[in-house]
């Protein structure tokens, strides 16, 4: 049980991270992604402004796709984990294109998704925190089992996300 709450931990601080320090994009909740490529796309047509702001949503979701694929073949745990590390570690160290930093932590990203609903841990997934969210509410409600590891879940994607947001902020 503690690798899916580790997961979840690192998840929400590369989400932060990613969000404050690339420019409002998200690499790991790809709801919130969906959203504000719906908004982008909305400014768009009511302006005729194409600025930039369907761009980084669009990347990131469509690399989280290709990580998701990507998991497939990685069929044992430990590649599955090294690979993560090292997309991650290369957006991190990668001094180039902002895209291509969000579209490296969004395949990871994609990567660790895939690796968490193998894990098989009921109601748990490491980077869509709202349906771990109506899981455990599910279960309050039906008083059933694992109420404490849902809302500890939850908590760790918060925290991690504040960990990272607060990282961010203090190295610019």
């Amino acid at each position: 049980m503690k690798q899916p709450l580790a997961l979840t931990l690192l998840a929400g601080l590369v989400d932060a991270a990613v969000f404050v320090g690339l420019g409002g994009v998200f690499v790991a909740n790809q709801t919130g992604n969906c959203v504000l490529l719906a908004v982008g796309l909305a400014h768009w047509l009511d302006t005729g402004d194409p600025s930039g702001a369907v761009t980084g949503p669009l990347v990131s979701l469509l690399a989280f796709c290709l990580g998701a694929l990507a998991a497939g073949p990685l069929n044992n745990e430990k590649s599955r984990l090294i690979t993560e590390a090292a997309l991650l570690l290369a957006a991190l160290l990668l001094p180039g294109p902002r895209m291509a930093q969000i579209a490296l932590a969004a395949i990871a990203m994609g990567i660790q998704s895939v690796h968490a609903v193998r894990l098989g841990v009921p109601g748990v997934t490491t980077t869509v925190v709202t349906g771990t969210l109506a899981s455990l509410f599910s279960r309050v409600t039906n008083n059933e089992p694992q109420k404490s590891v849902l809302g500890l879940v939850w908590l760790l994607y918060v925290t991690g996300a504040l960990i990272g947001a607060y990282v961010t902020y203090r190295l610019r």
